[in-house]
Order: structure tokens, then sequence, then C-alpha cells
């Protein structure tokens, strides 16, 4: 059997699946304040009375990250960038404080110019001063050659957490998604990690040791632990999951436009010939455009909402 569960900003959904066939549906609030609460009352009631011995997979999917970015919860962090010559970079400035450091790593992933640690260390004590604890590196071609990313890493591990190296999130060349990426990915890693945290207590109370699955935002999965560690890719997961679910009730080669009318957004999405429109790229959530490959969706708050719709009937 397999669980199927997500967590939105109002409820948390769980049905119990077995051989493509619903067993069982539960539907809890969630409780922002006691997140474990919320989950494990949703696996309580959905597993009551069940073999858990035959559960052998859970699927997760949660709109946790989106929610935070959309309503402005998520943490300060302080951004490092290595621009290189070659453009102006204060665009680039995304963080609670930027600092743009000198260091030069070139197309070729050739060291051109070392970094100064004395501007890591001033970095340092500007993040301490303003409170800071979420750190982000980023250098323009570290896909290339990562190592400015990493020696500065070193300089910051045991003084921030975390501290996202942009070149672990994408291996494409463009800078400033990569930043702005780098800088989402530390902006959400609390608010998820305590939703991870609260996943594994719940499994732990009842007595569930199976692998879990985090939906991406492109319809894939990747396991929980990998989830903790880069939860920007968990940005529209809970989106990506109705696009799925809608797709049974649009079978065949049909256009389609999917509409997910939840507490915090609407999610509206678009499907061609039968498939979702797909963003290779990366989305653009907020004023941030990223390399999350994703399921195109469209977030609207709830006024937006009632606009869009009053335009379409039109």
């Amino acid at each position: 059997m397999i669980v199927g569960l997500d967590m939105g900003g109002i409820h948390v959904d769980a049905v119990i699946i077995d051989r493509g066939n619903i067993i069982d549906a539960v539907k809890t609030p969630t409780d922002h304040i006691n997140l474990f609460g919320s989950i494990w009352e949703a696996l309580n009631h959905l597993l009551k009375g069940k073999d858990i011995s035959s559960v052998n997979r859970i699927n997760l999917s949660t709109t946790i990250s989106t929610n935070a970015i959309v309503e402005g919860k998520t943490a300060s962090v302080g951004m490092i960038i290595e621009s290189s010559p070659g453009m102006e970079p204060s665009f680039l400035a995304c963080g609670k404080e930027n600092i743009f450091i000198t260091g030069y790593v070139d197309h070729r992933g050739r060291e051109i110019k070392s970094f100064k640690p004395e501007e890591i260390q001033e970095a340092i004590l500007k993040f301490k001063e303003k409170n800071i604890e979420a750190c982000a590196v980023v250098a323009k071609f570290s896909v290339r050659n990562p190592i400015h990313e990493i020696e500065i890493c070193k300089l910051l591990k045991d003084k921030f957490s975390p501290v996202t190296m942009g070149h672990t999130l994408s291996g494409k060349l463009n800078f400033p998604r990569r930043v702005y990426t780098s800088y989402l990915n530390s902006a959400v890693y609390y608010v998820f990690k305590s939703f991870c945290e609260s996943i594994r207590e719940a499994m732990k109370k009842e007595n569930i040791n199976v692998p879990v699955n985090v939906l991406k935002a492109d319809g894939g999965t990747m396991s929980l632990d990998t989830a903790q560690k880069y939860p920007v890719n968990t940005i529209l997961s809970g989106p990506a999951a109705s696009v799925m679910g809608a797709l049974v009730f649009n079978p065949g080669d049909r256009d389609g436009i999917l509409l997910d009318i939840g507490g915090t957004t609407t999610d509206i999405s678009f499907v061609a010939d039968g498939v979702p429109l797909f963003e290779p790229l990366g989305i653009k959530i907020g004023n941030y455009n990223t390399l999350v490959r994703a399921i195109i969706t469209f977030l609207l708050a709830l006024v937006g909402t009632v606009q869009y719709m009053l335009r379409m009937g039109k």
C-alpha cells in the first residue's frame, strides 16, 4: 500500500492506495505552530484499523515552501556574490545583507583571481550584526569550477546554517537565476526542515519505517533527505500534485485549464494535447526567476483569482 499526503496552508489531505484503488482518505486542519500534530493526526486517522506493515511507501506534496515565499515568511539570508567582470551586479541583491566580493574564475573554469579572505570575514561580521543564520555563496562560473564557493563555504559552515552553494543546485550557466535560486533555497530551509522533522516524528510515532518521496515542481520525486537539503526544489510541489491529479479528469489529447483554489493561492495550469505545459529553464515565483524546472503554474492571491475568473467569463 502507498500513503499519499499533501500538506497545504489550510488542510492536510491524506489517502491510502492499494493496487490503484483508494482505500481511505482523510482531511485534517493544518496547525502551523504544531506541524507534527497536524501530520500525526492525519496519519493516525488514515491508518486506524489498517495493517501498517503493508505500507511500503509514502509520497508527499506540500505548499510549505511556496506559501512561505508568497506570504513573505522566509528566513533572512546573507548573500556572498562573486560576479566577476562584465556586469554591474547590484541588481542581484536579494538577501537581507549582500556582499559582493572580488575574485574571478573565467568561463573555462580557470582561476584568474583568488578571493580575499578578509572580505569573507567582513561578511561574517555583517551577517552576525543582523542576526542572519542562513547564507548562500554564488560565483559566476562556479558550474565550471566551484573552487571559490567551496573554499568560502569552509569559512562559513561553522558559523551559519545552511550555507547554500550555487553550483550544487544547477549546472546551468544562467548566473542571475542561480543567485535567486540559491537565495530561495536558504530562505525556505528552516520552514521546510520543520516540516521534514514533523514527518519523521509522526512516522516514528506510528511505527512506520518506509521510503518517503517528495514531489518536485516538475512532477518527479526526490527523497525526504534530499528535499531537506535542497528545499527550493519543493517550490510548487503542491501545485504540481494538483496538476498530476487533475489529469485523470482530462483523458486523451484534449487541451485544458486546471485551477486549484486553495486557502492561500489559486494555482492555474494549462494542458496542451493532454500534456501539461513545462518550463525547462526554470519557474518564476514572486520577483525571482529561478532554475527550478517545473510544470508551468501561475499563482494568484484570492483577489487575483476573482479578477482572473471574471475575465475568463467575458
